[in-house]
């Protein structure tokens, strides 16, 4: 049987992992004896880095702290959302038929809660801000 080029290029991966029985790992080694042109030329494409391959260290890092910024953003985000709903609760106004429905004055209780979780809201987002500028 007459073994090709093409037929050890698709070899040679596996030649290169150690992942081939012991008798292609000869035949490969018995090809690249009689022609060892071939043998540099596919070395030298297994040593060649693609562009593009395995992300380094320093972009797993780069990687994880984005992830982490958005984590940081996003809950932010919920917390000034929940902060300007709370501000405004306390001034929701109903209307229904012949009646108007204020909750500061209907139900100064709960106008009261709605003020003091607006208050830890604001508190919270503005520790959250302060810790991300200081980084």
């Amino acid at each position: 049987m007459n073994i090709t080029k093409g037929v050890i290029a698709d070899l040679f991966p596996l030649y290169l992992e150690k992942e081939c029985s012991p008798d292609t790992r000869l035949l490969v080694e018995e090809y690249f004896q009689r022609n060892p042109q071939d043998a540099q030329e596919l070395h030298r494409i297994a040593s060649t880095s693609l562009p593009g391959g395995a992300p380094a260290a320093k972009d797993l890092d780069e990687t994880r702290s984005l992830r982490e910024a958005r984590r940081i953003v996003r809950r932010r985000s919920w917390v000034l959302g929940f902060a300007i709903f709370f501000s405004l609760a306390p001034f929701s106004i109903l209307h229904t038929g012949d009646r108007t429905y204020w909750l500061l004055r209907e139900a100064p209780g709960m106008a009261l809660i709605y003020g003091a979780l607006a208050l830890v809201c604001w508190i919270v987002w503005t520790v959250m801000r302060h810790r991300s500028r200081s980084l």
